[in-house]
């Protein structure tokens, strides 16, 4: 598929970076990972809340014109039917650790989904504990920055020992998220998830099932999680914005299995209803 960069569309295969790039040199750049359900982008202004969030935060000097209505004309330039969706913006060009220039610049690429809507995984995940490196407690690890090494080497930690997934930790050594979805463990009927303040990412489908919870009266409270509250835990879901919720069956050391969640499908469905809502 072709790739928008700053509004004009380019063949995949198009140059278009120069060696000065920032995002390529320090990593100076947000990203936000948007799924398109039959032309439709019922979240894109959850995920221009964070990314706007962010660049306010690193000093970014932010067009009036990056609205959720801007941002929607540039996707649908390059994208249509059902699609991940990938908006990165990054600094301009100049300076060293110090920038030059602040102004934004952005690049939207896409990849086809098959499914209009998010479904209920049958095979549930099996996950592993990470520990070589731990997320920090601090603002900026709310925020998707392109700075994902932490991330990279849960990655390799999961496919070196034939995982699905992995639970990483922080500082704390407290549970902060999964490689790339937040964490919610259900207890006695209570959901719990790790609070921002936990070093987690501020994700958009955490901030539906916090909404969800509240309007369907389901428990839920956000808190420091040790790793001994996995073995109290009843269920275990993991969410992100392309696949919605995914269910964890077995954790790896200490070994512990899980039935098929009770909880899932209603989730699931009022995930599904607000696409059309």
């Amino acid at each position: 598929m072709n790739i928008n960069f700053n509004g004009k569309v380019f063949p995949p295969q198009q140059p278009i970076f120069k060696a000065d790039n920032r995002a390529f040199l320090y990593g100076d750049a947000l990203f936000e990972t948007i799924r398109m359900f039959e032309g439709k982008l019922p979240f894109l202004d959850l995920h221009l809340e964070r990314l706007l969030e962010g660049l306010r935060f690193f000093h970014y000097r932010i067009p009036k014109k990056y609205t959720s209505k801007f941002f929607q004309k540039e996707i649908k330039k390059i994208a249509t039917g059902n699609a991940r969706i990938r908006l990165t913006v990054f600094r301009s060009e100049g300076g060293l650790y110090t920038p030059k220039n602040s102004r934004p610049q952005f690049l939207i690429s896409t990849s086809p989904l098959s499914s209009s809507q998010f479904n209920i995984p049958k095979k549930g995940l099996t996950v592993g504990i990470f520990e070589e490196s731990k997320l920090i407690c601090a603002p900026i690890s709310n925020l998707k920055t392109c700075n994902s090494l932490p991330y990279i080497q849960a990655a390799l930690f999961k496919k070196e020992q034939n995982l699905d997934d992995c639970i990483l930790l922080n500082e704390k050594r407290k549970i902060a998220e999964a490689n790339s979805s937040n964490i919610f463990l259900l207890q006695k009927n209570k959901l719990i998830t790790p609070s921002l303040s936990e070093g987690c990412i501020n994700g958009t489908v955490r901030k539906l099932i916090l909404k969800i919870a509240y309007k369907e009266k389901i428990p839920l409270k956000e808190k420091a999680i040790n790793l001994s509250e996995l073995k109290k835990s009843k269920e275990i879901l993991l969410t992100n914005s392309i696949q919605g919720i995914n269910w964890v069956k077995k954790i790896e050391e200490p070994d512990i299995t899980f039935e098929p969640p009770t909880l899932l499908p209603l989730l699931v469905s009022k995930l599904n209803f607000l696409i059309n809502k």
